[in-house]
């Protein structure tokens, strides 16, 4: 990736466009950038009403280096910008386009977070920054699950709901059930993998336990990919350990909780089943965001707008839950048409590729296997409707371009292809 941080070798340094004073040089925005990542992530999981801090900090930390040192390209700016105006031109020939254009912003200060933070020296011992954060946070989501009911009582059978996150507090799960997954191929000695599977271990656990179908389908899906691949690379000895840990863990909640393995398996078979309630409900949704789309197969009718208020749904059961179009790809292509579809496609592509080249790294694999997971989320869910897990994701996904992205002559203190 090209810097724009430093010059090519014997080209002259011209004068910085705007001066910068003594305390900004002085300001060491490389160590802040890290201290201020660690903490916030899991700041962000106890307190999710931080979503609109979350922006405001990296821009003011983003607009502070930047005048510092200049800018490092990530390679996502034209992707960014293009899926960006694709939201926006769904605003031509709407109702009230300021809104639309109001929403676009919203969104564009999450997809943007990767740009922002890729400006920084790679931080020091990131995965076992990383390992800390997340098993401190399976240990709050198992009490929070296990405890929140009876204080709140709601929704008892829909256990997610009691994190106050509803669906996103699965994504979040699924983050850390990846991460322990990965990290279980990658680290070496023996303290490192029995870390490794308790953490895997309590965040299945956790995972099962909210019961989101969406979650239970991106593990099938990518944990056989990630076996298989780890399997290519001849760790037979650690598969045998993590399929010993599956079987005593299914039949330890089989044994201890025969409720709970039962509710897991009608969650399962539930997934084919047309006549459940919710799948029930998504074909009428969606059956109406493909009417939606072909009535305004362009630009579709503003972004934001497929839901109760803009949008009759005309049937009676399902109406209540008509708050959005219960999958990220029939929203957008109600609200944004086939142009803004296919432009918001091209920066999901292209984020999914640069994560693929960096898959041989720990992190780099991590990234690539949670945001497929997401993607697979999404397929079922409009997190953009809330927005939590979606800043939580890109948080994640800021972190590991700015420690795999290639900086120029940066100093740093690890060399950047093994910054862990």
């Amino acid at each position: 990736m090209e810097s724009l941080r430093h010059p090519p070798p014997g080209a002259s340094v011209p004068s910085p466009a705007w001066p910068r004073p003594a305390w900004l040089r002085r300001l060491d925005l490389d160590a802040i950038f890290p201290w201020l990542s660690l903490i916030l992530l899991p700041a962000y999981v106890l307190f999710p009403g931080l979503k609109s801090l979350v922006f405001v900090l990296y821009a003011i930390l983003f607009v502070l280096k930047v005048w510092q040192s200049g800018y490092v390209r990530s390679g996502l700016e034209i992707w960014f910008v293009l899926a960006i105006l694709g939201l926006m031109l769904s605003a031509i020939g709407a109702q009230d386009p300021v809104q639309i254009l109001r929403a676009s912003l919203q969104t564009a200060r999450i997809l943007c977070l990767p740009l922002l933070m890729c400006q920084y020296r790679p931080v020091r011992n990131l995965e076992t920054a990383l390992a800390v954060v997340f098993s401190g946070l399976v240990i709050y989501g198992l009490a929070r699950m296990a405890f929140a009911p009876l204080v709140t009582g709601y929704a008892a059978d829909r256990p997610y709901c009691f994190s106050n996150f509803f669906m996103h507090s699965s994504v979040m799960t699924f983050a850390g059930y990846l991460f322990f997954l990965v990290l279980l191929f990658h680290k070496e000695g023996r303290g490192w993998r029995a870390f490794n599977l308790l953490n895997l271990t309590l965040f299945a656990v956790l995972l099962l336990w909210h019961g989101v179908r969406a979650s239970y389908l991106a593990a099938l899906v990518v944990t056989p990919l990630i076996l298989w691949l780890e399997v290519r690379k001849q760790t037979l000895p650690r598969l045998g350990l993590l399929l010993l840990a599956g079987l005593l863990l299914a039949g330890g909640v089989y044994w201890v909780r025969p409720a709970v393995a039962k509710q897991v398996l009608n969650k399962v078979t539930s997934m084919t089943d047309s006549n459940f309630g919710s799948n029930r409900g998504r074909q009428v949704i969606w059956a109406k965001a493909r009417e939606t789309f072909a009535a305004n197969p362009v630009n579709g009718i503003g972004y934001r707008r497929f839901n109760k208020r803009f949008v009759e749904l005309d049937n009676r059961e399902f109406d209540s839950t008509f708050w959005h179009g219960h999958s990220e790809i029939y929203s957008m292509l109600a609200e944004i048409g086939a142009l803004g579809t296919l432009l918001w496609l091209t920066f999901k592509i292209r984020l999914l590729t640069l994560l693929w080249s960096w898959r041989r790294l720990p992190l780099g694999a991590f990234l690539f296997f949670l945001l497929v997971a997401f993607e697979i989320h999404n397929l079922f869910e409009t997190y953009l409707f809330e927005r939590t897990a979606y800043i939580f994701i890109y948080l994640l996904l800021g972190l590991g371009c700015n420690q795999m992205l290639q900086k120029s002559r940066m100093p740093t203190t690890d060399p950047i292809p093994g910054a862990a």
